[in-house]
């Protein structure tokens, strides 16, 4: 019985090794060299195919997204949000007159009067080109609301900013007792260039 049992172990023992002889075999010789090649190949075409399908379908759609980036440029071209000049050195003398106009259309020069418009360059690092005005007027108040608000609610779109007001009272008449108020009123006014080159 017992040389029974220690022949059946010993032939247990004998398959146990040729399995991990085997195993160690297919690992060292076969795995590596041939089914993990053949599954990366495999995966990397089944990504290919994939890709390719993705391309077939962009491809199929070409007239719509050309017509959809034709509504797009269109969009752009017309959009108030921009100034119509495309150049710093156009859009400033436009913006000044812009300025000029809203103020002639208050009242007399006596009512309301500009004092002194620069322009200014934005910082070079923006995402989009700006056109500032420096800005300094006298003005009742009455005329004064009506081009801060036509510049901020007009079109193309503009900004203020750095508004200072100060009051100021000057007789209505040399030699005159009634008082008349004005305000001296210095702010920035600016507005973004289109983008060039389609960015």
């Amino acid at each position: 019985m017992n040389v029974l049992a220690a022949s059946k172990h010993s032939r247990w023992y004998a398959l146990g090794l040729l399995a991990t002889l085997l195993g160690l075999v297919y690992l060292l010789f076969f795995h590596w060299w041939f089914v993990v090649p053949l599954a990366d190949a495999r995966d990397a075409f089944i990504e290919e195919r994939a890709q390719e399908q993705r391309m077939r379908a962009n491809a199929s759609q070409r007239e719509e997204i050309e017509a959809r980036l034709a509504e797009v440029r269109a969009f752009e071209a017309g959009n108030p949000g921009f100034l119509s000049d495309t150049t710093f050195d156009l859009a400033a003398p436009a913006l000044i007159m812009r300025i000029q106009s809203l103020v002639e259309r208050q009242a007399q020069p006596e009512r309301c009067l500009v004092i002194n418009s620069q322009p200014m360059r934005g910082n070079a690092n923006e995402a989009f080109e700006r056109v500032t005005v420096q800005v300094r007027l006298r003005c009742e108040l009455e005329h004064l609301y009506p081009i801060l608000h036509d510049l901020e609610s007009g079109s193309p779109q503009l900004f203020l900013s750095e508004l200072n007001i100060v009051a100021r009272r000057t007789p209505s008449q040399p030699g005159g007792e009634v008082f008349i108020g004005f305000v001296d009123v210095s702010f920035n006014v600016h507005g973004y260039l289109r983008p060039q080159g389609g960015r």
